[in-house]
């Protein structure tokens, strides 16, 4: 897959943003979605403080959820965090998504 610009993964937060600001998006499910997909757009804008806190909420908001697309998150959580270098707040999101197994 083709590097995304500057200019699109912009355009992707703030539509993401835009859906969490959306009056009725509290249907776990589609939040925990979203939240997941603008973690992923912060990581690849080189904001890895930012991604990690929004997996974090991204895990509060799956909690209970029942759903194959936010069961299949914290393994793609997972996989990005292989690039995140080692610190305090990676090694927090990992034992959290360790202990969901």
């Amino acid at each position: 897959m083709a590097e995304a610009g500057e200019d699109e993964l912009a355009a992707a937060e703030e539509q993401l943003r835009l859906a969490l600001g959306i009056h009725g998006l509290d249907r776990g499910r589609t939040r925990a979605i979203v939240l997941a997909g603008l973690g992923h757009v912060q990581l690849e804008q080189g904001d890895t403080g930012r991604a990690l806190a929004t997996w974090q909420a991204f895990l509060d908001c799956a909690t209970g959820v029942r759903s194959v697309r936010v069961d299949n998150g914290p393994a793609g959580i997972t996989a990005r965090l292989r690039s995140v270098p080692a610190g305090p707040a990676a090694q927090a999101l990992r034992e959290r998504i360790a202990g969901l197994g």
